[in-house]
């Protein structure tokens, strides 16, 4: 797994870049508390789609066993039981997706209010990205081409 640009397709990369240097300077988001813009995943390897895939389709025991063999952290309980992702086929494994995440006090802000996902959204958006926010089974931090 990565988080860095440089392992983006060159498609996603120069929107990717752009979306975020807009979204850093974006004055709605600094004013909703956002200090800045941070890269949580970029590529991934296919074991690692394999543990995310695993939540809720397997045992706690089994989840954990895939995201140790993945080299990922220990999910909880919880997380083994809920679903992150409905494919194998993930656009992160070919390099054309990127997840963004808020900072706020100097830690990634994933409780942040809905209004500072869309509006970082609707910037990703402007640039050519889509937006994961807009699915069915929302994932607000993911933007794709």
């Amino acid at each position: 797994m990565s988080n860095k640009l440089e392992d983006l397709s060159p498609y996603i990369r120069d929107k990717a870049e752009k979306a975020i240097a807009l979204m850093n300077e974006d004055v709605d988001l600094k004013f909703m508390g956002v200090e800045k813009i941070a890269i949580s995943e970029t590529k991934r390897n296919l074991s690692t789609q394999m543990a995310y895939y695993s939540r809720s389709r397997m045992g706690v025991e089994d989840v954990k066993k895939m995201y140790k063999a993945a080299g990922l952290y220990t999910p909880s309980d919880y997380e083994c039981k809920t679903a992150n992702t409905w494919t194998l086929d993930s656009k992160h494994i070919r390099g054309l997706a990127i997840d963004l995440v808020p900072v706020k006090d100097g830690k990634f802000w994933w409780s942040a209010p809905t209004n500072v996902w869309e509006r970082m959204g609707k910037i990703g958006e402007s640039q050519g990205l889509l937006w994961g926010g807009r699915w069915k089974n929302k994932d607000t931090p993911h933007f794709e081409v």
